[in-house]
């Protein structure tokens, strides 16, 4: 009977855990207010092209990562609506200290940086194109 308890038990954490998990899936994410006052803008983020003055999408992606295409199509989807916007894509394991520094723990993940170069939105998994636009409206201030 025990044994009947503690199965039951670890199957609904784990379905609760995998709910959960799947429901933060592709979703965007802020990561906090915009302003002027925040953190500053990290140095690795210079290196790899990610600059104040225009918004950016910085897409971390491996070869390996089979969802890391969708993410791609979704990206290149989007993007023409908003011109001023730059997409950089980043192979992890060519910036694996700048995937550490910025907490990057899965792939795919995209992040959204404003035009002050602040890290503005947070998108693990693979996005839907309408919450990828909304986050870049937020972003640029421009309407898609």
């Amino acid at each position: 009977m025990t044994g009947i308890i503690i199965l039951g038990s670890a199957t609904a954490i784990a379905t609760a855990v995998g709910l959960l998990w799947q429901r933060r899936h592709g979703s965007v994410i802020a990561t906090g207010p915009a302003t002027h006052e925040r953190a500053p803008h990290h140095e690795g983020l210079a290196e790899a092209g990610v600059l104040p003055g225009h918004p950016t999408v910085v897409h971390f992606t491996a070869v390996w990562c089979g969802p890391c295409a969708a993410v791609r199509r979704v990206i290149e989807d989007t993007l023409p609506e908003f011109p001023e916007v730059t997409h950089i894509e980043l192979d992890i394991d060519e910036h694996a200290q700048l995937g550490r520094d910025l907490s990057i723990l899965s792939l795919p993940t995209t992040l959204l940086f404003d035009t002050h170069g602040h890290q503005r939105f947070r998108i693990p998994g693979v996005p839907t194109r309408e919450a990828l636009s909304e986050a870049l409206v937020s972003v640029s201030g421009q309407q898609g």
